[in-house]
């Protein structure tokens, strides 16, 4: 198929110049084959990996088929699963027929109806989404009596249960002599003996042979323990460093989870789901296309109709379900020649789709284990001197000219007894004129025009150097404590009507609150509060006398937690930040008993042991956490 060009299809002049004007320089196989098929009239459902040019193997012929003055209403209907691949689908069609009559327009939900309406008066073809496609038919503002042809672009996703009643019922308002084309990269048997319902005769054409995954893409698998997957998650990027990724969830939460997660670790990460609103969703994908945004969390249906040119990297923060939804997500990268990477995170819950991906699609995954900090700390020195040897051919423009003279020196230095030191020695001159480099610049331009006084003015050195002692006083007085006259007092805890309501504190703890001195405040209790009761002498936190914790149901187990309500948590609140940090949902936490200093945590009790290795040792709002399972007393 690579001797064949668009001028040996039979195209037009005007969509040879469209094609020449978009830098289509030749067909790829899927359009080379699909294109004089459906120029014949043909039904077809074509197989083929996706970022292989689907759109255009549809979207030319189609164009074609309409001619270069094309009668007036809908002539063709194009059906996508988001709004995004509506939109990026309404837009192709647009670039290739400039230079015909034929005008598309996107109409999906979240955008204006009124907009939508006025541009379907003077559009030959819709791109849409059934449920918006389906509202404007109920209204009357669209009508498919001219209607041609249909299109089902991701057809698997379409005729799926998610979308088969909306599809069922824009179908009922379709002529019954058309021509119907469905492309996918994925289309499984019970979906063909679905789609015979919509189509006369088709004929099918694969252009999938044994290995259904993009043929650019390294498949690789982390195994994990499914608790603490968002921080397994973060080891993973460390150690792979993707310039730029789609991080794909299976539920719309953790979409929200992860992305969430990134950015507490100082990672550009935003998420993308059916919950946001339009604007935001518009937003969001022009910061993944422009690579300002380098990790992206969606959900499958999100991500439908994603066009990144050059994505490195596609991540499975959780196996899909689907070995066919499997092969959507990893074909979102190694597209154009380009190479690509894709990981997947299998918990034990996983293993059955991993095998079964294996039997069914031949794809071979290689395995890895989650990395150490030791091997993400060698995997940065790595690259670290990497760099600086690109750096150092940079200099000579690259590789310098091979000499017999260099050569031989550079042996006799290798060899000497004190080569590393010798090696030092050449990097410190390196980095030294680097430097040298960066200050030259930085110093030059406008800013060496800018006046520098010559001396400083008398006093100012000691008024700042007091200013900073008397800041440091100020914060050290909320830990040592100072004289009344200089206590700064009480650092400011948010109102109640500014936090979510929490739990009724237990008694017990309340009582044991009214005589515990917060720090830099009069130790001395108040008048009403009840006498304190003597503290623990071998409690860590000086808690009341040791009671029994009431026993849990079998499966459940309870940890402790060095965070109470001193630190202004209440239960809910704390539930959810934990959650959150170790990767969990929040109903995973299933209980919360919060004391003054610590809390008790009820968690599975399967998962337990994994709670705490992901959760000891982070920082909580600035603290480090104290994790561990916690004994029979309080």
């Amino acid at each position: 198929m690579s001797s064949v060009r668009f001028a040996d299809l039979d195209l037009s002049a005007p969509m040879l110049s469209a094609l020449e004007a978009i830098g289509y320089l030749q067909p790829t196989p899927v359009q080379a084959t699909a294109i004089p098929l459906i120029g014949a009239g043909r039904d077809l459902m074509v197989q083929s990996q996706t970022g292989t040019g689907k759109t255009a193997a549809f979207g030319i012929p189609l164009i074609e088929r309409l001619g270069a003055q094309p009668a007036r209403g809908i002539q063709a209907l194009v059906l996508a699963p988001t709004r995004e691949l509506a939109k990026q689908v309404s837009d192709e069609l647009n670039r290739l027929a400039a230079h015909h009559g034929v005008q598309s327009v996107a109409i999906y939900g979240g955008a204006s109806m009124d907009k939508q309406i006025a541009e379907i008066k003077f559009a030959h073809i819709v791109a849409g989404t059934p449920g918006r496609v389906l509202d404007h038919l109920r209204r009357g503002t669209l009508r498919f009596n001219g209607l041609r042809m249909v299109v089902l672009d991701e057809a698997d996703e379409m005729l799926s249960l998610g979308f088969a009643r909306e599809l069922e019922q824009v179908m009922s308002f379709v002529p019954a002599e058309r021509q119907t084309l469905l492309f996918s990269a994925t289309i499984p048997e019970d979906i063909k003996s679905y789609a015979q319902r919509y189509m006369r005769q088709p004929e099918f054409v694969s252009l999938i042979e044994q290995n259904v995954g993009a043929d650019d893409v390294e498949h690789h698998y982390y195994m994990v323990s499914g608790v603490g997957r968002s921080k397994d998650l973060v080891q993973v990027i460390e150690f792979e460093e993707p310039g730029n990724a789609i991080i794909f969830t299976n539920t719309r939460a953790d979409s929200e989870v992860v992305a969430q997660f990134l950015k507490r670790q100082g990672y550009e990460a935003e998420y993308l789901n059916g919950d946001l609103p339009q604007r935001d969703r518009e937003a969001i994908m022009a910061r993944t296309k422009d690579k300002s945004l380098r990790f992206l969390v969606a959900t499958d249906i999100a991500a439908r109709g994603i066009d990144i040119s050059q994505l490195s990297h596609v991540i499975n923060f959780t196996l899909p379900e689907s070995p066919e939804v499997y092969i959507h997500r990893t074909g979102r990268t190694g597209r154009a020649g380009h190479k690509g990477t894709a990981i997947s995170l299998i918990g034990p819950r996983e293993i059955g789709v991993y095998y079964y991906l294996k039997r069914i699609y031949k794809v071979a995954l290689q395995e890895r284990s989650v990395p150490t900090q030791a091997e993400i700390d060698l995997r940065k020195a790595e690259r670290r001197t990497d760099a600086i040897v690109e750096e150092i051919f940079a200099l000579h423009h690259g590789r310098p000219p091979h000499s017999a003279e260099l050569r031989a020196q550079a042996v006799r230095l290798l060899e000497r007894d004190d080569a590393i030191e010798v090696m030092e020695a050449l990097l410190a001159l390196f980095h030294q004129r680097a430097q040298r480099t960066i200050a030259g610049t930085a110093s030059g331009g406008p800013l060496a025009a800018v006046p520098r006084p010559d001396v400083v003015p008398p006093g100012s050195r000691a008024d700042t150097l007091a200013t900073v002692a008397e800041r440091v006083a100020i914060v050290q007085s909320e830990f040592r404590g100072l004289p009344p006259d200089r206590d700064p007092g009480p650092r400011r805890v948010p109102p109640r009507d500014e936090r979510p309501v929490a739990p009724p504190v237990r008694a017990e703890v309340a009582a044991s609150a009214s005589t515990v001195p917060d720090a830099g405040r009069s130790s001395a209790p108040r008048p009403d509060a009840p006498p304190a009761r003597p503290a623990r002498s071998d409690a860590p936190d000086g808690d009341a006398s040791p009671r029994r914790l009431p026993p849990l149901p079998a499966g459940q187990a309870r940890l402790w937690v060095n965070v109470g309500e001193r630190d202004d948590f209440d239960g809910p609140q704390l539930a959810v930040a934990l959650a959150d940090l170790a990767g969990l949902d929040a109903d995973d936490v299933l209980d919360v008993d919060l004391r003054l200093r610590h809390s008790y945590v009820v968690v599975l009790g399967e998962y337990a042991r994994d709670v705490v290795d992901a959760l000891d040792g982070e920082r909580l709002d600035g603290k480090k956490l104290r994790v561990e399972l916690a004994k029979d007393e309080a």
